[in-house]
């Protein structure tokens, strides 16, 4: 597995050399990654409020012991219907927890499967990079993170492999004033060997309001060894939205040119499964 450079090397931030005897001078471009565009919604600020912080402290922490507070003060006052009030608030509290669970399951966004278009397997050059927003999980050295709609690029090694280049920036997108915690913003990778590929769906991601077209990348996963006990390898789905179908046309054909043959399966709902491995 190729190890992550220096983020000033991939994000080709050089520093131009001089020049000297009237020679010309080659800057490398620097890569700029897609703008999220992200549109507001529950769904979104839930997001924001469960990872960003505002002065060191989460602002969902705050709106949890809030409610709790809330609660407490009402029963503390004593007033008539004191206990109904508190109730309710307490009955917030854990709607909040419950839907907080579900949106977390789920990575915060729902993915609707739709038909397999008709793509001809056609491998992506080495230098492409297709633009698109990653959903799952993400790790550099050796820490992991489960992100949602993530700015990066869709790349393909002489290898074979599979390589999800994202962007963690400073402020969190949907939240204005919030940052994310110390040592989250940087670079964030996936790599995912071809024969680790499982399955592919092709649909519809929604992030809130925010609807593109994607693909589902079903793989085996296997996390780095720490320590003498190997690591147990576990079923992982990474979404890839676009901003257009071109580009999920393109990232599509890459994938299924490595597969020796595929087959579509429509119940319960439509997936591209390798037949044969190897």
């Amino acid at each position: 597995m190729l190890q992550p450079e220096r983020r000033q090397s991939l994000n080709g931030n050089h520093a131009a050399p001089p020049s000297t005897g009237g020679a010309a001078v080659v800057q490398r471009a620097r890569t700029v990654f897609p703008a999220p565009l992200i549109q507001p919604s529950p769904t979104t600020v839930l997001y924001a409020l469960s990872r960003g912080q505002v002065g060191g402290l989460r602002p969902l922490r705050l709106l949890q012991w809030g409610l709790v507070l809330l609660a407490a003060v009402w029963l503390a006052a004593t007033l008539p219907g004191s206990w109904w009030v508190a109730g309710a608030w307490i009955v917030l509290l854990i709607g909040l927890q419950a839907v907080l669970h579900s949106l977390r399951r789920s990575d915060f966004v729902s993915f609707s499967a739709h038909e397999p278009p008709s793509v001809a397997p056609a491998r992506l050059d080495v230098k492409g990079k297709i633009p698109t927003f990653v959903t799952g999980r993400l790790s550099v050295e050796f820490k992991e993170q489960r992100f949602t709609w993530l700015p990066g690029f869709y790349r393909t090694f002489a290898t074979r492999e599979h390589a999800l280049l994202c962007q963690v920036t400073a402020p969190v997108a949907g939240l204005p004033g919030a940052a994310w915690p110390e040592g989250t913003p940087g670079l964030w990778y996936a790599f995912v060997a071809p024969d680790a590929i499982e399955a592919v769906q092709w649909g519809e991601l929604a992030f809130g309001r925010n609807r593109r077209p994607a693909l589902a990348v079903h793989y085996c996963f296997t996390p780095p060894q720490r320590g003498r006990k190997p690591a147990s390898s576990v079923s992982e789905t990474v979404y890839l939205a676009f901003d257009n179908e071109r580009d999920a046309h393109i990232v599509l054909a890459d994938l299924l040119d490595d597969w020796p043959g595929v087959e579509t399966v429509t119940d319960p709902i439509p997936k591209l499964h390798r037949t044969t491995r190897g």
